[in-house]
C-alpha cells in the first residue's frame, strides 16, 4: 500500500498553521499569567475574608460567653427578686393582721384624741416641752436623792416601833400613877365659861 506525500503547498500551509497557534499559544502566556496574578490576589482576599470571619466567629463565642453569663445573673437576680418580693409580701400581710387588730381600739380612740387636740393649748404644749427638758434633771434627782431616802425607810421602820413601844410603856407607867385618874377627869370636863360682863 502506498503513502501518498503531501505537496509542498500543504507542507507551507501546515508549516504556517502551526507557527500561527504558537504564535496564539505564546499570545495566550502574559494573558495566563495576569490571571494567574488575579487568582492568587482573589485567593489572598479570600484569606483575609476568612480571617476576619474567624475573628468574627471569635468574637461571637466571646459575647455568647458574657451573654450567658448576663443571663445567668439576671437569673440570679430574678430569683434574689422574686425572694425579696415574697418577703415583702410576708410583711405586708402581718401588717395587714397588725392594723386590724389596732383598727377596732384606735377607731375608738379617736374622739379622745379629738378632744385632747382641740383643748390642747399652745402654753401646755410648751410646759409640756418644758418637762421633757427637764427630765434627766428629775432622773438625776431621783436616783441620787429620793431613792436613797426610801432604801432607809427600812432602817427608819423598826427604830418607829421601838419609839412607839416606849411611848406605850410610858403611858402605862403614868396611868398607874396616883391622882392621873382625877386629871384626866378634869381634861375631859369643859373649861368654865368665862363671863363677857365681868372680862369688861
Amino acid at each position: 500500500m502506498r503513502l501518498s506525500l503531501p505537496g509542498p503547498g500543504a507542507v507551507i500551509s501546515g508549516a504556517a498553521a502551526a507557527a500561527e497557534a504558537v504564535e496564539t499559544a505564546i499570545g495566550l502566556v502574559p494573558r495566563a499569567v495576569g490571571a494567574l496574578d488575579r487568582v492568587e490576589a482573589l485567593l489572598d482576599r479570600l484569606d483575609g475574608v476568612v480571617d476576619r470571619a474567624d475573628a468574627a466567629v471569635a468574637l461571637g463565642a466571646a459575647a455568647a460567653v458574657r451573654t450567658e453569663a448576663v443571663l445567668a445573673t439576671a437569673e440570679i437576680v430574678t430569683r434574689d427578686a422574686g425572694r425579696q418580693v415574697e418577703g415583702a409580701s410576708g410583711v405586708m400581710q402581718r401588717m395587714d393582721s397588725l392594723l386590724q387588730q389596732w383598727e377596732p381600739p384606735l377607731r375608738s380612740l379617736l374622739p379622745s384624741v379629738r378632744r385632747f387636740a382641740e383643748d390642747l393649748s399652745p402654753a401646755e404644749v410648751d410646759a409640756a416641752i418644758a418637762m421633757v427638758d427637764r427630765l434627766p434633771q428629775i432622773l438625776e434627782h431621783l436616783e441620787n436623792d429620793v431613792l436613797p431616802m426610801l432604801q432607809q425607810l427600812d432602817r427608819v421602820g423598826p427604830d418607829l416601833h421601838a419609839i412607839l413601844e416606849v411611848v406605850e410603856d410610858l403611858r402605862k407607867v403614868i396611868t398607874g400613877l396616883p391622882g392621873v385618874g382625877l386629871l384626866r377627869r378634869h381634861a375631859d370636863d369643859p373649861p368654865p365659861a368665862v363671863d363677857e360682863a365681868r372680862g369688861h
